[in-house]
């Protein structure tokens, strides 16, 4: 192998390991958020969250399943999570087209692995 075909392989090993790295550090940013953020909150008001990460493999790789009680209203929203190329933690709130089709999904977080593009609208970022 001469000079210059040793340099190409060599920058493009490089070039390759540094997306790998790119990719295994926004995943690791994933998993630290997604621990971080799970759980149940509860306000004195007796308004309560409850955040749980969910596999939704059709419309997201990376997402919560996020619940939020108040009064007699239910909020119900998936958060599929991004990273910027800064590294910081992009959230894209995501609404279902028909709520009624996806209740009780706390109690059967499975019936997310059928959610399809079309089940879902973007409802703003955060």
């Amino acid at each position: 192998m001469n000079h210059f075909a040793r340099c190409v392989v060599f920058f493009t090993a490089l070039g390759l390991g540094a997306c790998v790295t790119q990719e295994q550090k926004a995943k690791d940013i994933i998993e630290d958020y997604k621990q971080e953020v799970s759980g149940q909150f509860a306000t004195e008001a007796g308004a309560t969250l409850f955040i749980t990460p969910v596999r939704a493999r059709m419309v997201t790789d990376e997402a919560l399943y996020i619940e939020r009680h108040v009064g007699t209203g239910v909020m119900v929203r998936i958060a599929n999570i991004l990273v910027t190329k800064k590294g910081e933690v992009k959230l894209q709130a995501l609404a279902f087209t028909s709520d009624s089709q996806w209740r009780d999904l706390r109690e059967n977080p499975e019936l997310l692995t059928s959610l399809l593009p079309k089940d879902v609208r973007p409802a703003g970022t955060c």
